[in-house]
């Protein structure tokens, strides 16, 4: 009975040491590709091709989006920030990846350089893009603290009591040779 309960206590130790062993195996296989993730990024910015369409790590392809945006390079941030929110749905990349370009649309809308026309658009994509973001983490209270800041910038138009309800008065138009067909 004692050699029989040594041998299952030894045994349960060497089943442990080798679920141990292949986890730490996955990790570092894990970062090995990281690695040479990062050994693919370019040395400078002037020569990264976001149209190039290579697959690139997510956390890589993310420090690069904010590299870009930090640079001014703002149409090639905005498309790695899309392509990082699309490829990680609901990790945490993905809602860092959400978060930065909200961040960004919030940043260029902020600009004291753009007149009040082109700035409203953009704070009003940040906004949205705060909401989905709540949408999926109702916990994330940058996003909350952001988007109370955006709408501080840019309030939230009211609903004009006149808009509701039918309209006042109708015509019916007549167009010559015109039939009425199903619109594509």
């Amino acid at each position: 009975m004692k050699r029989t309960t040594i041998h299952l206590f030894f045994s349960v130790i060497a089943a442990c040491l080798m679920l141990f062993t292949l986890w730490h195996g996955f990790k570092i296989n894990q970062n090995q590709r990281l690695v040479s993730a990062i050994a693919e990024v370019p040395d400078t910015l002037d020569e990264y091709d976001p149209a190039a369409g290579g697959k690139t790590h997510p956390g890589v392809a993310l420090k690069t989006a904010n590299a870009l945006s930090a640079g001014g390079e703002f149409e090639a941030a905005e498309t790695l920030y899309v392509q990082v929110a699309d490829q990680e749905q609901n990790s945490v990349l993905g809602q860092a990846s959400r978060f930065n370009l909200a961040n960004h649309y919030l940043r260029q809308g902020s600009r004291k350089d753009l007149p009040g026309a082109q700035k409203r658009p953009l704070i009003e994509i940040a906004k949205q893009r705060y909401r989905d973001l709540l949408m999926i983490n109702p916990n994330d209270w940058d996003a909350r603290i952001n988007l109370e800041h955006a709408l501080r910038l840019a309030p939230e138009l009211p609903k004009k009591e006149h808009d509701k309800g039918p309209p006042i008065k109708s015509v019916n138009v007549i167009v010559p040779d015109f039939t009425l067909k199903d619109l594509p």
